[in-house]
């Protein structure tokens, strides 16, 4: 039963992770993003990670599912904008955050 919040809690902390580096050490650009970007960002995917790091905490699997699906569009996006690259980690990201919503879902009946 732990092993579900951990895995949800790891796929959180990578997205935040994942997040500092692309706006504040991005290997690919040295232009700092504009507040638009930041907005984003913040909005889309670190608030979201968040929620995460609690769902995992609370082992509520809805609320997982809920962080998956918020994530998903700009998650999604930034793991297939370019391939090869450190971005395709968003891809796993939502992987993980898929993982451990079903793995919640499993426990939650046993």
């Amino acid at each position: 039963m732990m092993k579900n919040s951990i895995i949800g809690l790891v796929a959180s902390v990578g997205c935040i992770i994942l997040c500092s580096v692309f706006l504040y050490w991005n290997p690919y650009s040295s232009t700092p993003p504009n507040s638009g970007t930041i907005k984003v960002f913040y909005t889309m995917l670190i608030l979201p990670a968040f929620v995460g790091i609690v769902a995992s905490f609370l082992k509520n699997r809805i609320l997982m599912c809920i962080v998956f699906v918020w994530s998903l569009p700009y998650g999604l996006y930034l793991s297939v904008v370019s391939i090869p690259s450190i971005w395709n980690l968003f891809g796993a990201v939502l992987i993980v955050y898929l993982v451990s919503a079903v793995q919640m879902k499993k426990t939650a009946g046993t």
